[in-house]
């Protein structure tokens, strides 16, 4: 079966600062047209970080679609043509003053396929060194640590519901027990 759908028009009706929106007109793959709406995001980074003692550096964040103060690991957009990793390497420096020795991919996530095509690229830090934050301007934000095991629960039991953490978190660790499994 034919999945695929053909974009017949494309008209760009909201540019934002952070966000654009889309109204197309598809061709159906079983035939006959439909309209898809989606907000084109420019996609971002985000780290799981953890130190010797197996603490996961966290963060606490108002988001405001939500209205309410989120727990999340330390993320950030990607620039016009930034690579992920040369975002995640500054918003890790910006949001907590770490640096890390050791860098391990933990692929990507579609966050909402629904309405949005945004993508955002997980990542594994460790051998941690802290100096300075340097927040952007607008940005306000508490950084914490945890033991990782903590974490996990919470991910697990829905007292950490952000979708980039509860999948960086799962995935690092999962990383880790296979690099100690051989």
């Amino acid at each position: 079966m034919e999945l695929m759908e053909k974009t017949l028009a494309s008209q760009q009706i909201f540019d934002g600062r952070l966000l654009k929106v889309y109204r197309d007109e598809v061709e159906l793959s079983g035939g006959g047209t439909s309209i898809r709406e989606f907000v084109h995001h420019p996609g971002g980074a985000a780290v799981a970080a953890l130190d010797r003692e197996g603490n996961v550096y966290l963060e606490r964040q108002f988001r405001y679609p939500y209205h309410k103060v989120v727990t999340e690991i330390p993320a950030g957009k990607l620039e016009p043509g930034e690579d992920p990793f040369d975002a995640i390497r500054r918003e890790l420096k910006e949001e907590i003053g770490a640096e890390a020795g050791r860098w391990d991919a933990l692929g990507y996530i579609m966050p909402s396929v629904g309405y949005t095509d945004e993508m955002l690229y997980l990542f594994l830090a460790r051998d941690l060194t802290f100096g300075d934050r340097h927040l952007d301007q607008d940005e306000y934000l508490e950084p914490f640590k945890m033991p990782l095991r903590e974490a996990l629960a919470q991910a697990a039991d829905g007292r950490i519901n952000d979708a980039k953490t509860v999948a960086a978190l799962f995935r690092a660790d999962r990383l880790m027990r296979e690099e100690a499994h051989g």
